[in-house]
């Protein structure tokens, strides 16, 4: 079965979930070469995995959250190796350059064995401050989530998405608009009221 038939879904069934897993067991790096089903199960895995997490960050207190089996290692370690970085918000230019690649590739090797799917991409936002979007995401390894999101969380810089809602609802801002587009049409109509029948505008004669 090519895995290129395969949709992405973003509301599969864990029965879906299960045979997509066994499909991504399945593959044959030497075969699967640039392969757009491949493309799209991990985008979809990485995808949902930002939405539970954004949801974890907003409905509970993030700093006393715990990511893994190895937060206290990973910590440990980034604070010693990455002392400057601002995790605030991530310079994604010098985090990607080839001397920030390289210190960020040793960092992952020492999680290799500790970290279950270590190097798996992940989607990180660079603002934490703000929420996943296309302008403030990036993908890294697995581990380079854990983290920059760990350290983060106990420093205490994702609060202040603590009881956010995670999924805004989108028909509140139309109604906005319609709101606004309704008001706008009230007042061409006032305006037409005022106007006389050769088009020129009517006005009050002054008082004696």
């Amino acid at each position: 079965m090519s895995l290129s038939v395969l949709s992405v879904d973003q509301n599969p069934t864990e029965k879906q979930l299960a045979a997509r897993k066994k499909e991504l067991e399945k593959v044959d790096p030497s075969s699967y070469v640039n392969d757009t089903g491949v493309e799209e199960l991990w985008a979809e895995k990485a995808f949902r995995h930002a939405q539970v997490y954004f949801k974890l960050i907003c409905g509970i207190n993030c700093t006393k959250l715990k990511l893994s089996k190895c937060d206290e290692e990973l910590y440990q370690n980034f604070m010693v190796t990455f002392p400057r970085v601002n995790i605030e918000v991530i310079d994604e230019d010098k985090m990607k350059s080839v001397a920030g690649k390289r210190r960020w590739r040793n960092f992952c090797n020492m999680f290799q064995y500790h970290v279950e799917d270590y190097n798996f991409g992940t989607l990180l936002r660079l603002d934490c401050k703000e929420g996943y979007s296309e302008s403030n995401t990036t993908l890294v390894p697995r581990v380079q989530f854990l983290a920059i999101e760990v350290a983060r969380n106990r420093q205490g810089l994702n609060m202040c998405h603590f009881g956010k809602d995670p999924n805004p609802n989108p028909k509140s801002e139309e109604g906005e608009n319609a709101e606004e587009k309704k008001e706008s049409n009230e007042s061409v109509s006032e305006a037409n009221e005022n106007e006389s029948p050769n088009g020129e505008k009517e006005t009050e004669p002054p008082s004696a």
